[in-house]
């Protein structure tokens, strides 16, 4: 309740929760250096992101 909220007042903080989708973690995944996002796997209450360099 205080992480997701508080993120956007922080310098860079995207605010992303756990919620996020693959589409929208790919951005910051590759300014952080990973050249490979993929959906690894899914649930009806997870989902895996693979992120490799």
């Amino acid at each position: 309740m205080i992480c997701t909220p508080a993120s956007p007042a922080q310098e860079g903080g995207l605010g992303l929760g756990n919620q996020v989708g693959l589409a929208r973690l790919t951005e910051p995944l590759a300014q952080a250096g990973f050249g490979s996002v993929r959906l690894a796997a899914t649930t009806p209450v997870n989902r895996v992101i693979e992120a490799r360099a």
